[in-house]
């Protein structure tokens, strides 16, 4: 309700309350004296209070604050990392096969990390071992740990050497005693690559032994192939006697073109538990 209309209801109410004062015998009253003066200022008093209790503000209720829930934040999973480890030492090299530069090695026991692969040379790109960078481990001999389905194809880089002019490279060589002999025998496995893909003997040479010995390690001859140039093995034999004792044993490789591998050793005990 408005200033206005309050003042207006409150003339009505004193008018009302004039009337009912009026002497009932129809005589006039004096329109002065005393109780004239206190009727105008009783009235006065009471218009006076009414107004203030019409036009009291009005107490506003204060509006509650609502607490705003932030949503809870979405965990994401961390993927975790892949991992390699090798059952016998394999180069790292700057690309797929032995065009490639040997950037480093991985050995057994050790583990690299995975970063990347090319499914169609079977290589795994790892976090050299043994430096800074990253290198293409032949994924042969390896085992990998984590999720490898999820690694990111990594095309192959140009070579810098045409493959006509390489010779065969021997990458490592693994010394497997024969359990079904009781561990007379000994095989030498000779993991090689071959660019031109003619290598045709690997020379086996007794290089040292502990003892006296009669013993001989055959050379072996290797049918040239095509898959030479992505990885081949050849298996040399050493028959170890009845004696104890350890031995060293070379191998390089030969190819139909006059070209000879770089020399590989290694070193081995016959008879020792």
């Amino acid at each position: 309700m408005n200033r206005k209309n309050i003042t207006n209801t409150i003339l009505l109410l004193l008018l009302l309350l004039s009337a009912c004062g009026q002497p009932n015998n129809g005589q006039a009253e004096p329109t002065s004296g005393p109780d004239l003066a206190l009727t105008i200022t009783a009235q006065a008093a009471l218009l006076d209070s009414l107004t203030q209790t019409a036009l009291a503000p009005t107490a506003t209720p204060e509006s509650t604050a609502t607490a705003i829930l932030s949503p809870t934040p979405e965990f994401t999973a961390t993927p975790s990392k892949v991992f390699v480890t090798v059952s016998a030492n394999t180069n790292c090299r700057s690309g797929p096969g032995s065009e490639y530069s040997i950037e480093g090695a991985l050995t057994v026991g050790q583990q690299a990390e995975v970063i990347g692969k090319n499914s169609t040379t079977n290589y795994w790109i790892i976090k050299n071992p043994n430096g800074g960078g990253n290198c293409w481990l032949w994924g042969e001999h390896a085992t990998v740990n984590g999720n490898a389905a999820g690694l990111q194809e990594v095309e192959v880089p140009p070579t810098v050497t045409p493959l006509a002019a390489l010779a065969p490279v021997i990458d490592h060589v693994v010394v497997r005693p024969d359990a079904s002999s009781g561990g007379l025998i000994i095989y030498l496995d000779v993991y090689f690559f071959d660019g031109e893909g003619d290598a045709n003997l690997a020379d086996f040479q007794l290089i040292s032994a502990s003892i006296n010995t009669s013993g001989t390690i055959k050379d072996v001859p290797i049918a040239p192939s095509a898959n030479q140039k992505r990885g081949g093995v050849v298996t040399g034999q050493w028959s170890c006697g009845t004696k104890q004792y350890d031995i060293a044993v070379g191998v390089t490789l030969r190819d139909q073109a006059g070209h000879v591998s770089n020399s590989m050793s290694v070193n081995f005990s016959c008879n020792k538990k």
